[in-house]
């Protein structure tokens, strides 16, 4: 019982789901001193809502003002959600629930991208709809587990939600989402455009005291 008092209970760790959820929501809406602005501000499906119960969710669509690829121009999607307890996130990841929407994989590598602050490891997927029209989708996907950093698939997240010392710090899990046949240099170039926008997020969903 002793032992017990001194496990982290949820109200221990709301200050850092509040500085976390304002950091988040800073997240610009104009990005590259308005190259990129906003196009749609969605919201999750409830399902999804039901699954996650998020702290936090962005799912923003940007378009690009400058940059046009084949006759239309660019676009990428941002996806974030932040979960108070890090066992809310094991069923929300790209080789689950984009096969459950009907496409199917076709690629996976990790990657790496520097931002300023950061070196951010994570996965790169892509997936085709054989319906018409096809569509080939790229997901450059990566969680952060508070006080260990960032994580490229789910394998670092089973290990938070494992530990109770640390499952109530949750996770972030971000998706940078686009057109797979944009080319590797646009694509990169936008994932840049797109996470460089708000490092400062990064710091302060990494930053906890885990005991």
């Amino acid at each position: 019982m002793a032992e017990d008092r001194t496990h982290l209970q949820p109200r221990d760790v709301e200050s850092y789901h509040r500085y976390a959820k304002e950091a988040l929501e800073a997240w610009p809406k104009q990005l590259a001193d308005g190259e990129w602005v906003t196009e749609e501000d969605r919201t999750l499906p409830p399902a999804a809502e039901q699954l996650l119960h998020p702290n936090v969710e962005i799912d923003r669509l940007y378009t690009s003002r400058s940059l046009w690829i084949n006759g239309q121009p660019a676009s990428a999607s941002l996806l974030v959600v932040q979960c108070k307890d890090s066992r809310d996130m094991r069923g929300h990841y790209p080789p689950i629930c984009y096969p459950a929407s009907g496409e199917q994989p076709e690629f996976k590598a990790p990657f790496t991208v520097t931002i300023p602050g950061a070196s951010i490891s994570g996965m790169e997927y892509h997936f085709i709809r054989k319906s018409v029209p096809i569509y080939r989708r790229c997901v450059y996907d990566f969680f952060i587990v508070p006080g260990k950093g960032f994580e490229p698939d789910m394998a670092g997240l089973n290990k938070a939600a494992a530990d109770y010392q640390r499952r109530y710090y949750g996770a972030a899990q971000f998706q940078v989402v686009m057109n797979a046949d944009y080319s590797q240099e646009q694509r990169e170039q936008i994932l840049k455009t797109i996470i460089g926008a708000n490092p400062s997020a990064f710091t302060v969903l990494n930053t906890v005291e885990i005991p």
